[in-house]
């Protein structure tokens, strides 16, 4: 963090410095708006360094923007930029050679999720980024899953619907989901589904296999909802043209 941010991470740094980054707009849809990025405080916080191989790391960050009263912008709605920072090793040791503060904006209230490091080729390393919230009872997760190389991240799967569940949101779902009887039908489907990412190895040291998703859980059918089925079945996403595509399968978790 020194070398990338020497003025607030430094030794001689101030208490409460904050950190400059140049981000750019996000528009009413959640995309970047081109040609907008400017620089800005903001509250840089490391997440994961991975040694891509013995000249080469790269360091990522969660990223979040301070008001004009030096205040996180974390509201719920607000979520983190993910950041890479990509060094090279040389005869002086690690040196900073690019940068990207702005990699991805994603997450809920001023924080990217949970991150984890997967080595998806023997030789090759991928980030997932799983993160979610609830709105008013129903909530959901959604995993995004970069490739990590030497002086680029790039998108891989973005924001695959991973988890739903509406227990919290109708007192009846939760009993019909465990085979209880309700006082009042539900007011609609019922549902409590997961999934859980793995990846396997491919043909090379560097090509990755398949990223297989399986989806176990409950939901409800039928007149008034009161069929509970049980869910288990599995996304299959190929390596092809250097990204995951679904090849095999259909998302079972519901969207609200």
């Amino acid at each position: 963090m020194a070398l990338v941010f020497p003025d607030s991470q430094g030794p001689n740094a101030k208490p409460g410095q904050p950190d400059i980054v140049s981000l750019p707009e996000t528009g009413n849809d959640g995309k970047t708006v081109p040609d907008s990025a400017a620089e800005q405080n903001a509250r840089v916080s490391p997440r994961e360094v991975v040694k891509l191989d013995d000249t080469h790391a790269v360091m990522l960050t969660e990223t979040v923007p301070l008001d004009d009263q030096g205040q996180p912008m974390d509201g719920h709605v607000s979520g983190a930029w993910l950041g890479a920072y990509f060094f090279e090793q040389g005869p002086e040791g690690w040196k900073l050679a690019s940068r990207n503060d702005a990699v991805d904006y994603l997450g809920f209230m001023g924080n990217l999720g949970t991150t984890k490091v997967e080595r998806i080729a023997p030789q090759r390393f991928g980030l997932t980024i799983t993160n979610g919230s609830c709105w008013q009872g129903y909530c959901g997760q959604w995993l995004s899953v970069y490739g990590l190389e030497a002086g680029a991240v790039r998108t891989l799967v973005p924001s695959i619907a991973l988890s739903a569940t509406n227990e919290g949101a109708d007192e009846a779902c939760e009993k019909v989901l465990k085979s209880q009887k309700p006082e009042e039908p539900p007011r609609g489907e019922c549902y409590d589904i997961g999934g859980t990412p793995a990846f396997a190895p491919g043909a090379d040291d560097t090509t990755p296999g398949e990223l297989r998703i399986v989806f176990k859980g409950e939901r409800t059918s039928g007149a008034k909802a009161r069929r509970v089925d049980t869910v288990d079945t599995t996304l299959v996403y190929a390596w092809r043209n250097g990204a995951y595509v679904l090849t095999e399968g259909k998302n079972p978790v519901p969207s609200f």
